[in-house]
């Protein structure tokens, strides 16, 4: 008869209390965490669809007694891009990796209508346009990823197969 109890009021007032209490402890630990987590991840975001592989009549291999070569068309789709790495796959699932940028300059590649292996690459394509590079040896296939300013590899943005060239294509 003499029992006490609390309020409905002060009852709700305080769950309340306490439930923001622990959301902004819960938040205070949270978002840090997942912002460290996502870091690197963020800036390939702005290169997300920034490159890919074009339609060219160039994207082939040539193979014959003196020649081997496979040629690739890269167009880049947005400003952000400055660098690209490109896996060159073989028949045999080896792979060659390129760093194609505008200061690269590697054995075995070449951009097209220059000649001489080992030549500087200074023309990486700017957004919208696209380069056609040729590298000294036959590949089947090729995968493209976009690189952040910061020197991360974002994840693979095209896949392209090589056919044999068509009559008349000459790198």
């Amino acid at each position: 008869m003499f029992k006490r109890g609390v309020s409905p009021i002060i009852a709700t007032v305080l769950l309340l209390v306490l439930t923001v209490g622990l959301a902004s402890i819960i938040f205070a630990f949270v978002i840090p965490f997942v912002q460290e987590q996502l870091g690197s991840s963020k800036a390939c975001l702005k290169v997300l669809d920034g490159v890919e592989f074009a339609d060219s009549e160039f994207n082939c291999y040539i193979v014959g007694a003196t020649i081997n070569e496979t040629g690739v068309s890269i167009k880049v789709k947005k400003s952000e891009v400055t660098s690209v790495k490109v896996s060159f796959i073989d028949n045999e699932g080896n792979s060659e990796v390129k760093n194609i940028n505008n200061s690269f300059a590697d054995s075995g590649m070449r951009v097209i209508g220059v000649s001489g292996w080992n030549s500087l690459i200074s023309d990486f394509p700017s957004a919208g346009e696209q380069r056609t590079y040729i590298l000294n040896k036959k590949y089947s296939r090729a995968e493209i990823s976009a690189v952040t300013e910061s020197g991360n590899i974002c994840a693979v943005a095209d896949i392209m197969e090589f056919k044999p060239c068509t009559v008349g294509v000459l790198f």
